[in-house]
This record gives structure tokens, C-alpha cells and sequence, in this order.
């Protein structure tokens, strides 16, 4: 969307800048400095209002109003919404420029070496080597470039950016008196001389504020673009005097500078968003992964995860952070690791910081991630076992320790997994051997060598040729203990045959067994797959505090990345589950976790009887997320069960649940999920039922939230699955039995954050 629209003159309201250099210097009787060529509050952006000019483009219905340093603020992105003015510099005089901006993040670049990286701007007017440019690049380095007469001049501040702070920013160009100056929060940061009188190169373009003069792309998506908030952007035609500057230092202290409220993502942002999940865990916006480190500590449980901040798109991960007492509401933390250079030039985890897990020790909590950079395998621990280590209460601050491992053994790792028995440490890496995916093992135990990681060299029996699938690697393990001395071990083989929409396809695999001596030998060699169809993976595991075990995985994106781009946000966490051995013993069962009950609403089906079939029930068509719970008829011969969601109420948009009682399969058939399909990947799903694990098909319970539905048979067996209706009234429940009459007990509850519960966001 762009937003055009102009207000008379007189209307404008100056920013508080420009307001306070005025009142200064009206109550000294001093003769008042140069009046603002523009100026941008923002404070009726809710009505569409800015000053004639100036232009805000963004892809949502609207841009983002936020709380401001006074009055409201604009909120950026990250991706697709930035600003252009028309204004005229004069080359001879020279200019000014004030304005309040909060970064929630620094920009995304691509994962290259420093000198090939494409710093975005705060703001510029600037083209080939005209203009200037407050630039800032993705770790953070900034300052300002001037073109004139005579060259380039460029002011490097000292120290990073800071995020989640409002920070005031001047800059001071000079002409006539040849000195041009960086200003932060009122103090000169950078300073440079320039032959008195010599003129401006300026650029014959608009002014531009969160996007820089050259856009970097990853397939469709502009990547280097700014995710901040702006306020009280004021750009004058002259440079300012010094005490003119000081009055604005006087100003930038007198505000509060936490900027949380302002870097919150509104709601409006995907208001009109059916497939976007509304009780799901989910970040505020832009491109997710994997969640991961999932941990009690203290009273509260901490979920992170793999995420971009800047858009939907995938490059230079941070690790998300969120966390929750219940499981069921949750809030939005600051990130908690992000890149970052060590020396001008190069950084351990510069290219991102890939999955891990987090363990609370002695009071502390401490992260163990996977470091990527440009340097090499093993002198630069590339990639690298990394730790960081945070000792408050809420896990708001942490500190890098360094890598403590490389890939000295293996062709490549990530994702170390960790847990202790006894005094000792173990841990687990998702690894690329000689022979395909498998793990590496390494243990710590007191006083052992100055307390390093041996290597151990087997974990499990049989050895992991016979048990890999045919991956290249394998991601995210997970070992933990089920029941008594029954452990399992989940991983995520990946690459080689193995492939997302391919057979064998991308998806979480599991083996239980025993645990003695440091080898694991698992029951069987051929592995369950954790889910009964592809669409739910990587889960990230923990115990409550009555020791049971809780789950939560990623359901990822079956869409074309232009859907994701258009959409603003990419994949989605699954509900959190429930784990259990079942009876037979060797078997995982997964069902809701029982805390999600809080989120039922007043029953709109309470155990009502129905006869199904070949006619379809409608159920509901007002519903946005919601349970289902289906209970079959014990005492009936076996049957097929039709459970359309997503659906039209005439059937022509669907998304299909086939449950064969008879045969002991499941289907999913989207076949008919969208008008206009952007899906990916297969349409119809099928797979075994397991009568002996899970017991004869009895209770069906659909969780539809958006674009994500999960379903659990006998609460026992379990999938998760993404699907994408183009029709805003395919909202529609609807049962069937399309072979015979099968009679079922209905129940169905409406999902939301009650009042007492109300998600709270807070970066």
C-alpha cells in the first residue's frame, strides 16, 4: 500500500525538534534558526495525514502506528515499508537533519564476508556517489557518507547502534564554515573538516527514510530495509548553529528511551489475515524455524527459536525469544543472540545463529548454539559448538562464551542437544558422517581434563548406516527418557534421498530403547515417524513440573514464497503436546497438552449424537480457531469418517481428513483445498494407522487455527499440517460418512486468549 495524502500548510504540526530549537530561541530573544523544509511527527498517521510529499509505501492495508517519543510514531517492517519526500538541498549552504529512531533489529544482508555486504540507511538522499547517506550496516556499524566537490566524506561512529532504545540522531553539514557533524542523543559522535565553501554533490532523488540507495534481494524479497520506528523527522535547508544543538541535547534528555511499546507489532499489521494462527505460539512477525531450548527456569517456561526479524525471508538467523507460565499466553521477548563481529571484519557467528538448546544449571542458564561464519572448518570453528551464558531472572541478557567445539570429527554438525545424568553432561549433535546423517557424542564430566567435551566414539547400536533413512545429516536430536528405562531419540534427517515434498520426505523420526553405559540400543531398527503424515517436525522437548514431558515443533509453510512474501510472516509453532509411552510400550503417544484447555471458550457442541452420512453436517462457519472432538460409536462395525475444514459450506474449497477404521489408514486430500492455489508440495496425504500402538480409532480431536490443522487420534497418534484456502468463507466444518452411516458424539469448543489470559506482547 502507499500513502499519498497531503494536509494544508498550516496544519502541520512541527516536530518536537523543531518546536523546542524555536521556543529556545524565541524565549532568549535570540533570532530563531532556520524553519524545517519538512518535518514528520507522524501524529496523525492513523488518519492517513502527512504532509504533501511525502509518500509512506508499505504492503499492508495501512501503515504501522505505534506509541512515539511524543504523540504516535511509524513502525517499519523491515521488508516492504519505507518512505520518500520531495525536498531540495541547497549545494552551497548545506543542511541539518534531527530525528528520533528505535531499532528493533540491525538490517538484514546476505551471509557474505564483510567487504561484499549492502548497508541499509536510516535515512538518505543519495545515488552512485551523489547525496548523502545515514547508513547502517546488519551488525550495526553506522554513520553518515557526504558526497562534494572534493570527495566522499565519511563519519564512522565509535559504538554499535543501540537497539530497542529510542536514540536521537543529528546530523550537521556546514558548507560555508566546512565541517560536517554526527550527533547522538545530543553528544558529537564524529566529526569531520571539509575545505571551507566547497559544495555538496547532492543526488536528484527523493528523500528516502528505512531503505537504503541500493536494495539487496533474496529471490523476491528486499531484504536490507529497516525494522525500527520512527519519530519527529525534521530536515532543515541550513545547517543549525551550536546552540541550536544544544538545545536539542537538552531535549533528547528529557525523554524516556525505552522503546518497547514502539516496537511492538499492532495488531492491525494482520488484521485481515485468516490464514495467519490466532492461539498458536507464534512470533510477532516476519520468517521463523525451528523452536528450540525449550526450558523451565524458575517458574516460567522459555521458548527460543530460529527467526529473521526483518522479513520472511531466511538469512543471518537470530535466536527468537519467548516465553510463558502456562503454556498458553505468551510474550514476545528482545532476541536473545544475533550476528556479531569480533573485529572490524570478522565475527564467530557472523552468518547467523543456528539452533541449540539451552540447560539451567546452578542458577544460571546457559545456550549452546551452533556459530556459522566465513572462516575456516576448524581453526575458525566453522561451523561451531557455541556458548552463552545469562544470569537473570528472565533470561532477558546474555553473554557470548565462545566456541567450544569444532567439526574436527565429522564432515558437518548443528544443533547440539544436552542433558545429565549423575554429574555428568551429555550432549548430542545432529551430524554429517562418511556413511549419511547420524550424531555426534560427547560428554563432560567433573574435573575431567579441566572440565572439556571428550568425544565419545558410539552412542548407539547399531551403528548409524543401518538406521539412516539415506540423509545427508541429521537435525535437532532429541534423547530424553520417556518412562522407567524407556528412552527415545527423536532426530530430523535431512538432505541426500531425503527431501521436503519427496520419499522418503522431510519429517521427525523417532527410536525408544534402553540407555545403559553410554549406547543406546533402540527396540527396533526401522524408526516410527513421529507424525502419521509429513507437515510437523523438529520438536523441541521438556518436563513440566510434575516431571511429564511437553513438545512443542514447528508445522512449516506449504506455500510458494511469494504467499510468504505477501503474507509478511512465514512458518508456524505447533500447540504445545503432551508426551507419553503408550501401553504397548515401545510407542510415543502425543496428545494436546492439557494446559491448552484454558483456552476453550463456551461449548457451541457439547455431546451431541449424530448420524453420519454421504450428505455432509455442517457443524459451524463463524469459527477462526477452534476443537473438535469427534467420538466414534465403540460398539459400530468400523467405518470411514469425513471431517471437512477450511471448507466452503458447498464443498468447493476443502480440506478433507479421511479416517478408515476398517483399513487402518488416515488421509489428507487437498485436492480441492483452494480456488486459487498457491500450495506446495503433495496434495494427498496417506498413511498406516497403528490399531496395536494406538488402539482401534475412537476419539478424532482437530485443532484448526488459520492455516494450521492438527489432529490426534485416541489422543494417541498425532499430525499437524498447513493448508491454504483462497475463499474468506472457507471457515466451514463439516462431517460425513461417505460409505455408511456411522453414528458419533460431537463436541466443539471456540479457541481464544480469555481475558485473564490475554497474550502479552513486549519486546
Amino acid at each position: 500500500m502507499t500513502i499519498r495524502m497531503s494536509i494544508d500548510g498550516r496544519r502541520w504540526r512541527r516536530s518536537a525538534a523543531a518546536l523546542v530549537l524555536w521556543a529556545v530561541h524565541a524565549a532568549a530573544g535570540a533570532q530563531p534558526g532556520p524553519a524545517p523544509v519538512i518535518v514528520l511527527d507522524f501524529d496523525r498517521l492513523d488518519r492517513g495525514e502527512l504532509p504533501a510529499g511525502v509518500v509512506i509505501r508499505t504492503q499492508f492495508a495501512a501503515p504501522d502506528v505505534v506509541p512515539g517519543v511524543t504523540g504516535q510514531a511509524w513502525r517499519t517492517d523491515g521488508f516492504s515499508s519505507h518512505a520518500q519526500a520531495q525536498v531540495a538541498l541547497d549545494a552551497q549552504a548545506g543542511f541539518a537533519l534531527s530525528l528520533w529512531v528505535a531499532l528493533e533489529s540491525y538490517p538484514s544482508d546476505l551471509e557474505v564476508p564483510v567487504h561484499g555486504l549492502a548497508p541499509s540507511s536510516i535515512v538518505q538522499q543519495a545515488a552512485g556517489d551523489s547525496g548523502f547517506d545515514v547508513f547502517i550496516d546488519t551488525f550495526g556499524r553506522w554513520g553518515l557518507r557526504l558526497a562534494t566537490d572534493d570527495g566522499t566524506v565519511t563519519l564512522r561512529a565509535p559504538a554499535r547502534f543501540p537497539l530497542r532504545r529510542w536514540t536521537h540522531v543529528g546530523v550537521n553539514v556546514d558548507v560555508p564554515a566546512g565541517r560536517a557533524t554526527l550527533y547522538a542523543d545530543g553528544e558529537t559522535i564524529a566529526s569531520a573538516g571539509m575545505k571551507p565553501g566547497t559544495r555538496l554533490r547532492l543526488a536528484r532523488t527523493p528523500l528516502a527514510i528505512a531503505t537504503p540507495p541500493k536494495i539487496t534481494k533474496i529471490l523476491d524479497f528486499e531484504i536490507n530495509r529497516l525494522n525500527a520506528a520512527f519519530d519527529s523527522i525534521a530536515l532543515y535547508a541550513a545547517p543549525l548553529a551550536a546552540s541550536q544543538w544544544e538545545a536539542l541535547a537538552q531535549e533528547a534528555t528529557g525523554h524516556d528511551r525505552d522503546a518497547s511499546a514502539s516496537l511492538i507489532v499492532p495488531a492491525s499489521r494482520f488484521a485481515g489475515d485468516a490464514l495467519r494462527p490466532r492461539v498458536h505460539p507464534m512470533p510477532p512477525a516476519n520468517w521463523t524455524n525451528e523452536p528450540h531450548g525449550l526450558v523451565r527456569f524458575g517458574d516460567a517456561w522459555h521458548l527460543f527459536y530460529q527467526r529473521t526479524p526483518n522479513g520472511p525471508f531466511k538469512t543471518q538467523m537470530h535466536w527468537g525469544h519467548m516465553t510463558s507460565r502456562d503454556l498458553v499466553t505468551w510474550q514476545h521477548m528482545p532476541d536473545a543472540l544475533w550476528p556479531e563481529l569480533q573485529t572490524e571484519t570478522f565475527g564467530l557467528d557472523m552468518k547467523g545463529i543456528w539452533s541449540g538448546h539451552v540447560i539451567a544449571d546452578g542458577g544460571k542458564a546457559f545456550a549452546f548454539y551452533t556459530s556459522v561464519n566465513h572462516g575456516d572448518r576448524l581453526a575458525a570453528s566453522n561451523p561451531g559448538i557455541a556458548m552463552a551464558v545469562s544470569e537473570d531472572a528472565d533470561l532477558r541478557h546474555w553473554r557470548k562464551l565462545g566456541p567450544i567445539l569444532n567439526t574436527r570429527d565429522v564432515k558437518d554438525f548443528r544443533d547440539p542437544y544436552l542433558w545429565q545424568e549423575g554429574g555428568t553432561w551429555h550432549m548430542l549433535i545432529g551430524a554429517a558422517l562418511e556413511s549419511g546423517g547420524g550424531l555426534e557424542y560427547l560428554v563432560l564430566q567433573p574435573g575431567e581434563q579441566g572440565g572439556r567435551w571428550q568425544r565419545r566414539p558410539r552412542f548407539i547400536d547399531p551403528g548409524y548406516r543401518v538406521l539412516d533413512p539415506g540423509s545427508q545429516i541429521w537435525e535437532m536430536p532429541v534423547f530424553t527418557r520417556l518412562a522407567g528405562d524407556v528412552w527415545i531419540l527423536v532426530v530430523n534427517p535431512i538432505g541426500g534421498s531425503v527431501s521436503k515434498y519427496g520419499e522418503p520426505a522431510t519429517r521427525a523420526i523417532y527410536w525408544t530403547g534402553t540407555w545403559t553405559g553410554g549406547v543406546f540400543k533402540p527396540f527396533e531398527r526401522a524408526p516410527k515417524n513421529l507424525d502419521l503424515v509429513p507437515g510437523h517436525l523438529a520438536p523441541t522437548v521438556a518436563a513440566a513440573a510434575d516431571g511429564t514431558l511437553r513438545a512443542i515443533g514447528i508445522v512449516d509453510e506449504r506455500r510458494t514464497p511469494m504467499a510468504q512474501k505477501r503474507a509478511g510472516w512465514a512458518n508456524a509453532f505447533g500447540l504445545p503436546r503432551a508426551w507419553r509411552l503408550l501401553p504397548d510400550g515401545r510407542t510415543l503417544g502425543q496428545s494436546l497438552a492439557p494446559e491448552l484447555h484454558a483456552l476453550r471458550g463456551p461449548a457451541r457442541m457439547a455431546g451431541n449424537a449424530l448420524a453420519l452420512s454421504a450428505s455432509p453436517v455442517l457443524l459451524a462457519g463463524d469459527l477462526q480457531a477452534y476443537e473438535l472432538e469427534v467420538e466414534l460409536d465403540a460398539a459400530a462395525a468400523p467405518g470411514v469418517v469425513a471431517i471437512d475444514v477450511l471448507s466452503s459450506a458447498d464443498g468447493r474449497e476443502r480440506t478433507r481428513l479421511l479416517f478408515d477404521s476398517g483399513n487402518d489408514s488416515v488421509t489428507v486430500d487437498k485436492t480441492r483445498s483452494a480456488v486459487v492455489s498457491e500450495d506446495e508440495g503433495p496434495q494427498l496425504l496417506r498413511a498406516s494407522y497403528d490399531r496395536t500402538a494406538y488402539g482401534r480409532m475412537r476419539t478424532l480431536r482437530i485443532v484448526v487455527d488459520g492455516s494450521v490443522v492438527e489432529t490426534f487420534v485416541n489422543d494417541a497418534a498425532a499430525y499437524a499440517i498447513r493448508s491454504y484456502p483462497s475463499m474468506s468463507s472457507s471457515v466451514q466444518v463439516r462431517l460425513s460418512a461417505p460409505e455408511k452411516e456411522v453414528t458419533a458424539t460431537v463436541r466443539l469448543w471456540p479457541l481464544q486468549h480469555h481475558p485473564t489470559t490475554a497474550r502479552r506482547l513486549n519486546p
